[in-house]
């Protein structure tokens, strides 16, 4: 078994390099020599391979993005992320931790398979002041421990610039869970990343958020962000939320939150107050609306001049929820290429309404996978079973043929029995990327959310 690749944090800048060193966000380092470098959207990876002996080892280093607050949440969210939606089954392992300086690094280590040899996958996350860097070292052997230990040696960490209200009531002071928002750009790979509506809003994508504008109108859609543990244990989710984002950006007066008139099932949770921006001593009306679904937290922060303003834009909460309809971005055939996926399943227990006794599972599930290739061809498969257990239908569909895109739509060839079939197309901005939704225009019940895999 392949050793952990342990890294020390160097907070010390002790050490002297004769290779030039590289930033990256707030990383600096020193790469690794002669590997092949590669940069995309908030990552840069260096990797090498001995085609005679058959290995090969890759480095990836995120930007940091926005912690939870808790390290060992952050350290079980990129595993998630970056480790098991690119191959499968492999547990969330324990972690190694070290503390030095506000800075909280974690480690950990799995195994996976790659064209028949076994494989590892080593994720450090190093969470503090707000943000989060990872790591990934994946590779299928150990002689290229000695490098990657050298190159993970040499990190420095840059701490980001943390304001405090120090006139601020014990009360209103930022929770330690706090997440830091910039307006750090982040296309999330889409090359027509801007959205102008013919409502007189305009979308952009950013690395934490989606800020949609008219006007002297501001709001930001928050990206999702796991429900773990430091949201429940300091109280209401949506407070939680609401100290997470808000308190650490400004100085809050008059804070008003929706009266859902006693208990309720489908709770609004929502917030207003007269708000001043630390960084530019700007002042704002703001709303910040809370949604807690799935295991998720979405947040929507609006930012107007006035309340007078706030209110004629949004009158009611149906107007606040509209902006998630906002973000939507045109797609091109070059941002398709690649492999795009989604799964989905459900499964019902069935009783006798007579008798109690039970009658056996009901379950549903299905899979569908679409590669998109430069010359404008595509191939599809769509897999899925139904029925009782033990009593099941099965499919699976193959389909392949030329594709068209038009910013909001795509064309494929040779679909059902030969057929040509029209689909409304457009990504949806998340954290580190986007999906791709795929509505049949002659059929919208017919509709794809799909992750691109390859």
């Amino acid at each position: 078994m392949i050793r952990l690749i342990y890294f020390i944090l160097l907070f010390f800048g002790c050490a002297v390099h004769a290779q030039q060193r590289e930033t990256f966000d707030i990383i600096n380092f020193t790469p690794p020599a002669g590997w092949k470098r590669e940069i995309k959207d908030g990552l840069v990876a260096f990797s090498t391979v001995d085609q005679r002996a058959g290995t090969w080892a890759q480095l990836e280093i995120y930007s940091s993005i926005a912690s939870s607050g808790n390290a060992r949440g952050d350290f079980e969210h990129e595993w998630k992320e970056l480790v098991v939606k690119r191959f499968t089954d492999i547990p969330l392992p324990d972690s190694e931790a070290v503390t030095e300086e506000g800075w909280t690094a974690h480690q950990g280590a799995g195994m996976f398979v790659w064209q028949g040899k076994p494989s590892y996958a080593v994720l450090n996350t190093i969470t503090g002041y707000g943000r989060v860097i990872s790591i990934v070292v994946l590779t299928n052997s150990d002689k290229y421990n000695t490098v990657i230990d050298r190159v993970i040696q040499t990190i420095d960490l840059v701490k980001p610039n943390v304001e405090k209200d120090l006139n601020a009531p014990p009360s209103a002071q930022p929770a330690s869970n706090a997440i830091l928002i910039s307006d750090k750009p982040g296309n999330q790979g889409i090359s027509i990343s801007t959205t102008n509506f013919d409502d007189g809003w305009t979308a952009k994508p950013y690395a934490d958020y989606v800020k949609v504008t008219k006007g002297a109108i501001t709001v930001l859609l928050h990206y999702a962000i796991e429900l773990d543990d430091s949201f429940r244990n300091v109280g209401l989710i949506e407070d939680a939320a609401f100290n997470r984002y808000m308190q650490p950006r400004y100085v809050i007066n008059n804070l008003r939150k929706y009266d859902n008139n006693g208990p309720c099932y489908f709770c609004i949770y929502f917030y207003e107050a007269d708000v001043t921006e630390k960084s530019t001593g700007k002042k704002f009306y703001a709303g910040f609306r809370v949604f807690i679904e799935s295991g998720m937290v979405r947040c929507i922060e609006i930012l107007t001049p006035s309340m007078q303003d706030f209110q004629r834009e949004f009158p009611n909460q149906k107007k606040v929820e509209a902006m998630w309809d906002y973000n939507k971005f045109a797609v091109t055939l070059s941002d398709l290429v690649g492999t795009w996926e989604e799964s989905s399943g459900a499964a019902a227990n069935m009783y006798n309404v007579v008798t109690g006794a039970y009658a056996g599972m009901s379950t549903a599930s299905s899979a569908h996978s679409f590669t998109f290739n430069a010359d404008g061809t595509y191939n599809s498969r769509h897999t899925g079973a139904h029925g009782m257990v033990g009593n099941m239908t099965f499919f699976d569909q193959k389909y392949d043929g030329k594709i068209t895109v038009t910013n909001w739509d795509v064309t494929m060839t040779n679909r059902w029995e030969g057929k040509t079939e029209a689909w409304w197309a457009q990504f949806e901005a998340v954290r580190g990327g986007r999906i791709l939704h795929l509505t049949r225009k002659t059929a919208s019940g017919i509709h794809y959310a799909l992750v691109k895999t390859k």
